[in-house]
């Protein structure tokens, strides 16, 4: 179980120029931006982890157990690809 806070962020991204090109196996030309998207998780005793995105009003609630389970069933069954 998670005991301290975790923080973690990552970059914006542009793709300037053949974005559905690279599905062809040609170029494409992104560059990064200086905005982040940021993820903390954080323990809370009463067994949920809680995602806030306050920028477009959503806060939703999920039970750790449930969460695990779901983990367990996408690991040991079959592999789904979308067409």
């Amino acid at each position: 179980m998670l005991s301290e806070v975790l923080l973690v962020s990552a970059p914006g991204k542009v793709i300037l120029h053949g974005e559905h090109a690279v599905v062809h196996g040609k170029v494409a030309l992104a560059v990064s931006l200086n905005l982040r998207t940021f993820l903390r998780l954080q323990p809370h005793s009463n067994g949920k982890v809680d995602l806030s995105l306050p920028n477009i009003g959503i806060k939703r609630a999920w039970d750790v157990a449930r969460l695990q389970s779901l983990d367990a069933s996408f690991l040991g069954g079959p592999r789904r690809i979308w067409s």
